[in-house]
């Protein structure tokens, strides 16, 4: 190993950053005074590479549950390739009462056609063989397709170093061409770019690759209130897994916060997901493969039962029992039963899945009785924990008490005792998809306390639990309420008092 030099003054070194181990000094006085140049770029973790799934990020030594792992500037931001139109100046929903002067595109105001992130590509835009009109402002346009690719391959002549860090992603363009969002890219982005607005920045199959870049490597977010999307150089080497380790969450000017979820050992790989945890395997293997072409084989998806949570299992029509899949890594693979072996094609299933997905995403959102059909309606078919049976409660969850038509003072005594067993149901899933500080344990801890103080008032105006009893009630709610805004707090929502202000909201609907 060739000898290290101290980061400050030259010399021989031996000790290093025991966080990021990528500095070295000869002493501790060197250390301390190299500290605040350095506590900028001091990470918790190295890069590594794997020779099936490339770069990816793997702790440098144990990291806290809760610790930020890193902040990190976006590298290009814009708008989603399917998005409605969006001031291109601050990524703001416009209404088409201003349109740029020199590109024709709606912006919110004269500032926006000279934004940061407009005015470049203005002059791009503005080549268009015949204006650009967009008119609806509520339906998605293509012209958008465009932008976002169109930023990262201006970022060539403005900042060679980013346009190079976005040249060094993965982009899965082989796998692309074999989808049908081959025609999509090539049509919207690529034929749009280089023949009707004349461009010459870069070449076809640049272009092309940039969008694969977008497609495997960017994150949502919301921007001024609208979803958009981001790359960010670092955050985008995160392994997945269905069981993340990690969350994130982005400040107003869009730089991602990353934070760990539950404490990772050292060599332990950083992961994020790249799918909805509550979905069960079918699903979420299916989003994978069609978002960032790859099947994942990770130990939730491995076990037939999801590590017992039963979100994929069924019941048999014969006898009662559990019916899971014979090879879970396997799409196409049969169904059986673990009683009677009664078996059920796997494309049966899967076709099963969608049709009650769709089911279930039809719903009326304002009201309840839909759901509570439909838990109804199929719990001789489903496990009670399957998928969709959580998807269901955990919208009743989020109903209860904080939609107008279900107000807490409104709710019977029924209605907030489901609330509050639904919550406990949820939160033991919880506990295997996505311990520790995760966003979707904090929603139900802090859903929880809020249904026990309001189950309490109930029962104690019906005198049908005593005062002190309700100290029981209280207690745990505080307890509840404690943890859920220990996670809750770094929320975007949640600061700046956003917290605060629930709590207040919460309390003058319970009259506490």
């Amino acid at each position: 190993m060739a000898e290290q030099k101290c980061e400050v003054c030259r010399k021989p070194a031996k000790q290093f950053c025991s966080s990021c181990r990528e500095v070295f000094y000869c002493s501790r006085d060197c250390q301390k005074q190299d500290w605040k140049t350095h506590k900028a770029k001091c990470k918790p973790f190295v890069i590594k590479t794997h020779p099936v799934y490339g770069r990816y990020m793997v702790a440098s030594r144990d990291i806290r549950a809760g610790e930020v792992i890193l902040k990190e500037p976006h590298l290009v931001i814009g708008p989603k390739q399917r998005s409605a139109p969006v001031c291109l100046g601050c990524h703001k929903s416009v209404t088409g009462s201003y349109i740029c002067k020199g590109c024709n595109f709606p912006v919110c105001a004269p500032s926006c056609e000279i934004s940061k992130y407009h005015k470049a590509e203005c002059q791009v835009l503005a080549r268009a063989t015949g204006k650009i009109r967009i008119d609806n402002m509520s339906a998605a346009h293509p012209a958008y397709e465009c932008i976002l690719p169109l930023r990262c391959i201006l970022l060539k002549e403005s900042d060679p170093k980013k346009w190079e860090e976005i040249r060094n992603m993965q982009d899965h363009v082989e796998d692309i061409k074999n989808t049908e969002l081959h025609n999509v890219i090539q049509r919207n982005t690529v034929e749009f770019l280089k023949h009707y607005l004349k461009f010459d920045g870069v070449d076809s199959e640049e272009v092309y690759r940039v969008c694969g870049i977008l497609m495997t490597n960017s994150f949502e977010l919301k921007h001024h209130g609208t979803k958009v999307r981001g790359l960010y150089a670092q955050s985008a080497m995160m392994a997945h897994d269905c069981i993340p380790n990690t969350k994130h969450t982005f400040e107003t000017d869009s730089t991602m916060i990353l934070r760990a979820t539950r404490v990772i050992p050292k060599g332990s790989a950083i992961t994020s997901t790249y799918t909805n945890t509550l979905w069960n395997t079918l699903q979420r293997r299916k989003q994978i493969k069609v978002a960032k072409f790859f099947l994942c084989n990770c130990r939730r998806c491995s076990d037939a039962t999801e590590l017992g949570t039963h979100l994929s299992t069924l019941v048999c029509s014969q006898c009662g029992g559990d019916v899971v899949s014979t090879k879970p890594l396997d799409m196409d693979a049969s169904w059986a039963c673990t009683k009677c072996n009664q078996s059920i094609l796997g494309r049966t299933v899967f076709w099963g899945n969608q049709q009650l997905y769709k089911e279930l995403r039809g719903f009326d959102s304002s009201t309840a009785r839909p759901l509570e059909q439909f838990l109804e309606h199929y719990q001789k078919a489903l496990h009670p924990r399957h998928w969709f049976f959580m998807e269901a409660k955990f919208a009743i969850v989020k109903m209860f008490g904080n939609h107008p038509n279900y107000r807490y003072r409104d709710l019977s005594r029924e209605q907030v005792e489901k609330k509050v067993s639904y919550c406990r149901e949820l939160l033991e899933l919880a506990d295997v998809i996505d311990p520790g500080l995760s966003l979707f344990r904090g929603t139900l801890l802090f859903e929880l306390q809020a249904a026990l103080v309001a189950l309490a008032k109930i029962l104690l105006s019906n005198e049908i639990i005593t005062k002190e009893k309700t100290q029981d009630y209280m207690s745990e709610a505080v307890t509840l309420l404690h943890e859920a805004s220990e996670i809750l707090k770094h929320e975007p929502e949640m600061e700046s008092g956003g917290l605060d202000a629930k709590l207040k909201a919460l309390s003058d609907e319970l009259d506490l």
